[in-house]
């Protein structure tokens, strides 16, 4: 016989089916107001739109706690090589390749 599953893994569904419906409503809405995160302005607060890319890069944005909804400060952006940003009281720097996959618009 198979064992149930632990409720955790229905509730992390859950959770993950809310988060894709989330950000395909704020893709709806500020579609022409969402830019790559390198393209945007320094030192200003912005709301996570969407973050697109393969199923790796995702997984790993939403690690470091980069989902869309949630707010982040850019703090710089390295003419194309590296963009530091600050989100959840913790500073992360990311590449340029993967700064380009977030979409955000102004908070």
């Amino acid at each position: 016989m198979i064992e149930d599953q632990p409720e955790t893994s229905c509730r992390l569904l859950r959770d993950i089916q809310a988060l894709c419906r989330r950000r395909r409503r704020c893709g709806q809405r500020q579609s022409q107001a969402a830019t790559p995160l390198p393209e945007s302005c320094c030192n200003s607060r912005m709301r996570v739109c969407a973050v697109t890319g393969d199923r790796k890069t995702c997984a790993r944005m939403a690690n470091l706690g980069v989902l869309p909804g949630s707010e982040l400060e850019l703090l710089c952006k390295g003419g194309g090589q590296q963009c530091m940003i600050k989100i959840n009281g913790g500073t992360i720097s990311l590449d340029a390749s993967t700064a380009a996959t977030i979409l955000v618009a102004p908070a």
